[in-house]
């Protein structure tokens, strides 16, 4: 009950915040495949395939993490704006490129507009939208689509430098090619509450990486909080990030590709194989590698760009690392950053109570950030989220950003910092009166 009553003390916080800001958030589908300067059959009618059908019965209110002033149409030609967010609902009309809106709710991947033009609403793909006036609130972290392991490490450097009494950074271990896996510590080691944000496990949703450091400045720039210590490792899997961005072949991940496409895995060629990467440089997903019901991952049958859970439960140095750092404190909750799809996973099998506790944190991140809330089907297992909660009794969250396929674009970044911006001090308020 007491998680639960924090959950209500959190909602009432985000409510009166929202008053305070005025404006908006956003949310997305998996696998959505089309960016913004992507040419179509249909170059008018650019959105990604449903996941849900929505009824919508009410106006939408402001979302609590919304923002004022006008967005922008970003996109080839046009996008099309439906009366229900869902792409089978009826058109409401299209938006051309440099379209003004203002935004008033996110519901999934979708964003509840109206034009300044003529008043005309409806709802949008929101990774087409981008604020008219700057709102990214850092200064060390810079926005782009390709935010690499050294810049990561500069810009770790440089917060620590610059908030010496919150910050400091640790090695918590190595990857399989010996990078070292840093993590920012942001708070006293002896405070009473602990949190751990990762990101990057798969390398290809490297922008999750880009969100983690974001999120992280912003928590500096606010001071923090003396009763919650966040540590945040932003990148979990440096070697297959690398082979995402780089999309440069050596002799192994060759060998790999071929492997791929003669066992009908990939149809992707050159580049695009690689841009594509999951894995970790052995070949191994690190998320299907960790002790939460391994035997029951459904896995191909060999090292692969992703999908294969390996040898055995923790046979790879990243996961061995991850699961070392999160024994050492006592953590109150974990968040897991993937892409894409707006939405929150927080159940691991039959609901434990680690489970019930995440579920009151999820219905409130999906409050404030439009993304909904999503059960267990029961067939994902060997994740960290899964081993955290079923292990060591943490309540843990994946949550999925973007409105398409990673790697994301640049231009999807803007609608995925508005929805997440005020998540660490939403955890940070959960933690204390939980």
């Amino acid at each position: 009950m007491k998680r639960y009553a924090a959950y209500l003390l959190v909602c009432v916080c985000l409510f009166f915040c929202a008053c305070a800001n005025q404006g908006a958030v956003g949310t997305a589908t998996p696998d959505a495949q089309q960016s913004p300067a992507a040419s179509t059959p249909e170059p008018a009618l650019t959105e990604p395939a449903p996941t849900f059908e929505p009824t919508r019965t009410a106006e939408p209110t402001l979302s609590p993490s919304a923002v004022a002033g006008a967005f922008v149409v970003e996109c080839e030609d046009a996008i099309n704006m439906r009366k229900e967010p869902s792409s089978r609902a009826e058109l409401a009309g299209t938006l051309a490129k440099g379209e003004r809106v203002r935004v008033m709710e996110y519901v999934k991947n979708y964003a509840y507009v109206e034009t300044l033009s003529n008043g005309t609403k409806g709802y949008v793909i929101a990774g087409y939208l981008k604020p008219e006036e700057d709102v990214f609130d850092c200064e060390t972290v810079k926005i782009t689509d390709c935010y690499t392991y050294e810049q990561m490490r500069a810009d770790m450097d440089a917060l620590a430098a610059a908030y010496p009494a919150l910050a400091s950074v640790s090695i918590i271990g190595q990857s399989v090619r010996g990078v070292e896996i840093p993590a920012l510590i942001m708070g006293e080691v002896n405070a009473p509450h602990h949190v751990l944000v990762q990101a990057a496990i798969h390398a290809r949703e490297h922008m999750t990486s880009l969100l983690a450091m974001a999120l992280s400045e912003s928590w500096l720039r606010s001071g923090g909080n003396p009763q919650v210590c966040f540590h945040v490792i932003p990148m979990t899997n440096p070697d297959g990030v690398k082979i995402s961005q780089e999309a440069a072949y050596d002799e192994h991940t060759r060998q790999l590709y071929v492997n791929d496409y003669a066992a009908g895995l990939t149809e992707a060629e050159g580049e695009e194989y690689l841009r594509e990467w999951k894995a970790n440089y052995n070949g191994v997903d690190i998320n299907r590698n960790f002790d939460a019901m391994w035997e029951s991952v459904n896995t191909v049958a060999a090292p692969s760009s992703g999908d294969y859970r390996g040898e055995a439960p923790e046979s790879e140095p990243e996961t061995q690392a991850l699961v070392s750092y999160t024994r050492q404190y006592a953590f109150d909750a974990t968040i897991s950053y993937h892409a894409t799809g707006s939405m929150i996973y927080w159940q691991f099998g039959p609901a434990s109570e680690a489970d019930k506790a995440a579920h009151a944190l999820a219905l409130v991140i999906g409050e404030l950030a439009g993304y909904s809330v999503e059960f267990d089907d029961g067939k994902s297992f060997g994740g960290y989220k899964d081993w955290a909660s079923s292990k060591l009794g943490i309540p843990s969250l994946t949550i999925e950003i973007g409105t398409r396929s990673a790697p994301l674009p640049e231009i999807d970044f803007y609608n995925i910092w508005l929805r997440n911006r005020f998540v660490f001090k939403t955890v940070a308020e959960w933690v204390k009166n939980a």
